[in-house]
């Protein structure tokens, strides 16, 4: 699966300028936590199976999974802990959703500048690494970790930029940012909240400036955290005005 089967924004914003409906089916999530017992997201197999039930539900047929994973942990016991659970994992979701198409990718918490990112099976497709700042707090240098990602021949997905702490009153940085050449992962429940007031207030005012590049659940299978809120956030007029992940033709 390639960046361009996932993102084909201009395609999207042509259908809702003219008036034509985005369904499910044209819909891809980028960015969750199904494997089970690697993370913070789902505790076991049951647990992540359900989640796939809703993905199905919905109509998004199309799913990669981003457990966390250390920048600085891409070839260890942890990483190999990560697929051997994924495998477990798309076995039985083949066999009770074979409609699913599943796919492993990783969350890089970018940990060490001196990190090995050479291997191709840690992106997204199409060059593209979806990466976040460690413990959800703004780095001294973000933009020279940013760059350390495109020196390793990727294209940064920024996950859930509106959710660092300090980024209100830090707002200029998110444009610092893509001008790297990053690009803007929200997380759809920022949309209404689910991250709070400062979170929400940055993924508007980001929504309102062009600054988002793509949405994602970021669902951690988790009773808080959990179901794939795409009918919600998809009806929402302020995301259907941008461009957004769980975005396909």
């Amino acid at each position: 699966m390639s960046w361009g089967d996932v993102w084909q924004a201009e395609i999207l914003e042509l259908r809702i300028a003219e008036g034509r409906p985005v369904s499910a089916p044209d819909l891809v999530d980028l960015h969750c936590h199904l494997v089970p017992g690697v993370d913070d997201g789902a505790r076991d197999l049951d647990e992540a199976l359900e989640q796939i039930r809703e993905y199905r539900k919905l109509g998004i047929l199309t799913v990669v999974t981003t457990p966390h994973l250390a920048a600085s942990a891409t070839r260890s016991s942890w990483r190999d802990g990560i697929d051997e659970a994924f495998a477990v994992l798309s076995k039985a979701a083949a066999e009770a959703f074979p409609e699913v198409a599943l796919s492993l990718s990783y969350e890089l918490r970018l940990d060490d500048p001196d990190c090995e990112l050479d291997d191709p099976d840690l992106g997204l497709g199409g060059g593209a690494l979806l990466v976040e700042f460690p413990m959800l707090a703004l780095p001294a240098y973000p933009e020279r970790m940013l760059e350390l990602v495109r020196e390793a021949g990727w294209t940064p997905v920024l996950a859930h930029p509106e959710r660092y702490n300090g980024v209100e009153s830090a707002f200029g940085w998110i444009g610092r940012w893509r001008e790297t050449g990053a690009l803007m992962c929200a997380n759809a429940g920022s949309l209404w909240g689910e991250h709070g007031g400062e979170a929400q207030r940055v993924l508007h005012r980001m929504l309102a400036d062009g600054s988002v590049d793509l949405i994602a659940s970021d669902n951690h299978a988790r009773p808080r955290r959990a179901a794939p809120p795409a009918a919600r956030s998809w009806s929402s007029p302020t995301w259907c005005r941008r461009r957004c992940l769980w975005a396909r033709t």
